[in-house]
């Protein structure tokens, strides 16, 4: 460790407290997992994301965040990715909004698929920003995502949405659930607005045995919840997690639905633990779609089909919850309003499910998918990531 720095707190994350190693001014203990109540007032908030933000932070030694040591000094503990199209305006809000509600050391990447190069407004901060200009992936989130894997450096990497800003205390409260070993993942709040958003019925986060997923990333359940999958507006993975994985399946095409419950599922299934932390909130404010609207027929068309690709991969094609979603789909046309909503919903219903059943026949197997990615960017994101790449087959 050397003469320069000092190490404190002891105790581990199954003790509340990570060991922190300090350069020479001593701040004493830090629990990152005490983050204020919920209603706390803004500036206590702010004031706990600030003890996160000091200099003298050179590592963190602990199993809960990234398995080991984790540089606070040269690689960040936080990289933040946005994934932006063709919506400066909502990019620049974000990035204000990133600015002043993270700490000094974390790292934010922007990967911007618009045509023309914006890197004047990540130059217009005091921060450094990583911005990668990539009009080729227009119109492939996906792959967007993974291009910002290849410049993340953090042990924990966060996805946010162009149209979200942080509430005050994200930060400190993403860290605090990462303090436990067992969470390879984490949704955070993403509050739209809406009235009553705050309850809900349904449990959270949950594939149905009927296929059907279950919301509820806007309500606040009194703590964390375990999940089955999270929202991509707000979503944190730890780095080895990711590199496990080989980084995100790339090829949910149009609007990109279920390509944030695909990376959840496959998490579950190499054994990690995904939960829903309401204390670490954003503000939704969605911008307009580059091409079409929000919820409009080519929305619909593409949710059915990446969600049959989406089941056939994590139970195969056979899989009974593949079997089961296909009826509600359809016994959900008799529950639609007048003749014309009804004979509206069974046209998006009968073509969505015949380009899903040909997309998944494409695209999956009798038998799930490995969740490892495979090929050659698998393998390529998984030595980016510091994975382990022997015994991977090609």
């Amino acid at each position: 460790m050397g003469d320069e720095d000092e190490r404190v707190g002891a105790r581990r994350a199954d003790g509340a407290c990570q060991s922190l190693h300090l350069r020479p001014v001593p701040m004493g203990e830090h629990d990152v997992r005490r983050t204020p109540a919920r209603g706390a007032p803004a500036r206590l908030l702010a004031d706990h994301d600030r003890s996160l933000r000091a200099g003298r932070i050179a590592w963190i030694e602990s199993p809960g965040i990234g398995g080991g040591r984790e540089t606070m000094g040269g690689a960040p503990v936080l990289s933040v990715c946005i994934v932006t199209y063709e919506r400066p305006e909502f990019l620049e809000r974000c990035l204000r909004s990133l600015d002043a509600g993270l700490s000094d050391d974390a790292e934010i990447v922007v990967v911007d698929a618009s045509a023309a190069d914006r890197r004047d407004i990540a130059d217009g901060f005091a921060r450094p920003i990583v911005y990668v200009h990539a009009p080729e992936l227009a119109g492939w989130m996906t792959r967007s995502r993974n291009a910002a894997l290849r410049h993340a450096r953090g042990a924990i990497v966060s996805f946010l949405d162009d149209d979200v800003v942080l509430r005050p205390g994200w930060q400190a409260a993403l860290l605090a659930a990462f303090a436990d070993a067992e969470v390879s993942a984490v949704s955070g709040r993403t509050c739209n607005g809406l009235p009553g958003e705050e309850t809900y019925e349904k449990p959270i986060g949950r594939l149905l045995p009927d296929g059907t997923l279950t919301d509820g990333f806007a309500s606040l359940p009194g703590g964390i919840v375990v999940v089955d999958h999270g929202i991509g507006a707000n979503m944190s993975f730890r780095r080895s997690t990711l590199a496990e994985l080989g980084g995100f399946r790339d090829d949910y095409p149009g609007t990109a639905l279920r390509e944030d419950t695909d990376v959840f599922l496959r998490v579950r299934a190499i054994g990690g633990r995904a939960i829903f932390a309401p204390d670490a909130a954003v503000d939704h404010l969605p911008a307009p779609h580059v091409r079409g609207a929000r919820f409009d027929t080519r929305y619909k068309l593409y949710g059915r089909r990446n969600h049959m690709v989406l089941l056939a991969r994590d139970g195969g094609i056979r899989s009974p919850l593949l079997r089961r979603w296909v009826g509600v789909q359809f016994r959900a046309v008799g529950r639609a309003g007048g003749l014309g909503a009804r004979l509206k919903r069974l046209g998006v219903t009968v073509v969505g499910v015949g380009w899903g059943a040909a997309a998944m026949l494409r695209s999956a197997r009798w038998s799930p998918l490995p969740p490892r990615r495979v090929d050659a960017l698998g393998r390529e994101l998984r030595a980016t990531l510091g994975g382990r790449t022997e015994g991977v087959a090609p």
